[in-house]
């Protein structure tokens, strides 16, 4: 009962962090209320005293350490703690009250604290946990300092020309703090002397919706944004709040919702299920993405209010301009562009970055929430405009061109592409997608079940490019090919080049094909972006892998090339131009 009273403070505590103007003086917190204070080691994240002290280089200081005291609680070993942000939303000043480090102990959970791996006009520095324990974005920051390389890059670029900050004059000592070597960003007292920001609606938005610990919110406050970052789960919040202030961003630039982005709002309430190993991201509406079969794994229940973004009064204020809208949710992400319609009616959202997840209710044959996510990317398209690029899932990870560079091309999602989405859910629905095999090819056991996925969809899909989530990147603006900036007759060119079609096969390859092209046996990728070489010779010519040991699939991959090639082989079916698409739907879904 006394952890779910904390929760219930703590849950205030996130939604007014960042509601109020910062404080035009910083003040000084110092006590020594941390239960490991006066040892001689600072424990509050802070390393600005250390490098100033003779002897600690800045690599050094750079590197990963262990948290157990909340700002302003370890005096004595950490010098005292300078802020602007406002007294109530630090309460932990003032015993009994308990700030997001010792809630987290409570649910004995690790903080860590290192510099974030980007460039100086973005640094920061960056809270997590045990990699052991989350092996997603805190195993990535652990072990390279960055949360999902290409993703950063491509919002770095955009962010970083769209937002200014009102204190650009006198942010290079603060921005300098860190780097994309590594150099430690300025915390706590060191941005004691930051100016108040100027939050009128003029100044870009981004919104972070699934927020997680914050990599892309605090990325996107150093870059001078104001943010709304979305993030209904309280133990994710604890470190997204606590690296605010670490960071000098505990006031007026960012505003931390702790509400579910969704279709319904008006105080209608989700229920989310948070794993405690594993992919912490994995948390979502109705645990539909957990993992279950991860050993020693526990989950939690909450239950959170729901919002739609085209409700909310900072993002629909008049003149507001959101330059980036990230969406991360587990498979909600139809739900959330739902409830985003009016906002996003309005044109003022240029770029949507966002996870695009249909095997999440894939696992629970959700069907209606299945064909929901090619009908949300067909809407964007037809209704509103966007053109898609597939990042794809190493796309995310990888660099995708360097930090301020153009990033490498991207092949578009297009209607044609989509229409085979539909039609194979569609079939998969009714039990007949890939079916019936071939009859020359029955006698082999990989082709004796119907609607097999990846290994049944049409080649043609977005779905057979990837295993169960991809991402995404949404844009009003493109350049086709070309570097962004201005073009010649005036005007600017979007930051996403696009370049060929999505699909496993592009739109030129006949439907008599079975390989791409370029196949190679043991090279490349199959179905559902499984690399060839890792899979079992027996599996290589159902997941459209050259055979590479003849004695094993050379015979299935003959048959297979003659069935395709003579029409026989029915995941090759060719749609019309006019094939008709389905309608996304912008009924709200039932909430608890």
């Amino acid at each position: 009962m006394r952890a779910m009273r904390l929760l219930l403070v703590y849950s205030t505590l996130a939604l007014v962090v960042a509601t109020e103007q910062e404080s035009p003086l910083p003040r000084v917190v110092c006590t020594n209320s941390c239960s490991k204070a006066r040892n001689g080691v600072c424990e509050e994240g802070r390393v600005a005293r250390a490098v100033a002290e003779a002897g600690v280089s800045q690599e050094a200081a750079n590197r990963e350490v262990l948290v157990y005291c909340d700002l302003g609680t370890d005096c004595e070993d950490c010098g005292p703690w300078e802020t602007t942000s406002p007294s109530f939303s630090t309460p932990w000043e003032a015993e009994p009250a308990m700030g997001p480090i010792r809630l987290l102990q409570s649910k004995d959970v690790q903080v860590r604290v290192r510099a974030a791996g980007v460039p100086a006009d973005a640094a920061f520095r960056f809270a997590y946990t045990d990699p052991e324990a989350d092996v997603d974005v805190s195993k990535s920051a652990h072990s390279k300092g960055v949360v999902e390389r290409g993703i950063s890059e491509i919002l770095y670029g955009l962010l970083r020309d769209r937002c200014f900050s009102s204190n650009a004059s006198s942010s290079s000592s603060t921005r300098g703090a860190a780097g994309a070597s590594g150099h430690v960003a300025a915390a706590g007292g060191s941005h004691g002397g930051q100016q108040p920001q100027n939050l009128e609606p003029q100044q870009p938005l981004f919104v972070d919706v699934g927020a997680n610990f914050g990599w892309f919110t605090l990325m996107a406050a150093r870059l001078g944004c104001r943010v709304v970052a979305y993030e209904p789960v309280p133990l994710f919040r604890a470190f997204l709040t606590f690296a605010l202030h670490l960071n000098g961003l505990g006031g007026g630039r960012v505003l931390v919702r702790p509400v579910a982005a969704s279709d319904v709002g008006g105080g209608r309430r989700l229920r989310l299920v948070v794993p405690s190993r594993g992919i912490w991201g994995t948390a979502g509406v109705e645990g539909l993405n957990i993992d279950g079969a991860i050993e020693g794994s526990k989950s939690e229940t909450i239950e959170v209010d729901a919002v739609r973004l085209d409700e909310e009064d900072a993002l629909m204020a008049a003149g507001a301009r959101v330059a980036a809208l990230k969406v991360d949710v587990e498979g909600w992400e139809p739900a959330v562009i739902r409830g985003a319609e009016g906002l996003l009616k309005r044109g003022s959202v240029e770029d949507i970055i966002m996870e695009y997840s249909p095997g999440v209710p894939e696992r629970h044959f959700q069907w209606q929430d299945i064909a929901a996510h090619p009908a949300m990317l067909d809407h964007l398209i037809a209704q509103l405009g966007y053109r898609i690029g597939l990042i794809g899932d190493s796309g995310k990870g990888a660099s995708m061109g360097g930090w301020g560079e153009p990033p490498r091309p991207l092949r578009e999602v297009t209607q044609g592409v989509l229409k085979y989405d539909i039609e194979d859910i569609k079939r998969w629905e009714n039990n007949t997608l890939g079916c019936p095999p071939p009859p020359e090819l029955q006698e082999f056991p990989q082709w004796g079940m119907c609607s097999v996925v990846p290994e049944n969809l049409n080649p043609r899909s977005l779905r057979s490019e990837f295993s169960h989530n991809t991402n995404l990147w949404a844009a009003k603006s493109t350049s086709d090919g070309e570097p962004a900036g201005v073009m010649a007759g005036g005007g600017s060119r979007g930051l996403l080049r696009l370049e060929g079609t999505a699909g496993f096969f592009g739109p030129d390859v006949p439907h008599t094909a079975y390989f791409p092209p370029d196949a190679v046996p043991g090279k490349g990728l199959g179905l559902g972006q499984r690399p060839c070489m890792w899979l079992a010779p027996k599996t290589h010519v159902r997941h459209r892998c050259r055979c590479t040991k003849p004695e094993l699939c050379g015979e299935e991959e003959a048959r297979a090339m003659r069935a395709a090639a003579t029409g026989a082989l029915s995941q090759n079916y060719i749609l019309p131009d006019d094939a008709a698409l389905s309608t996304f739907t912008l009924e709200r879904n039932a909430a608890v």
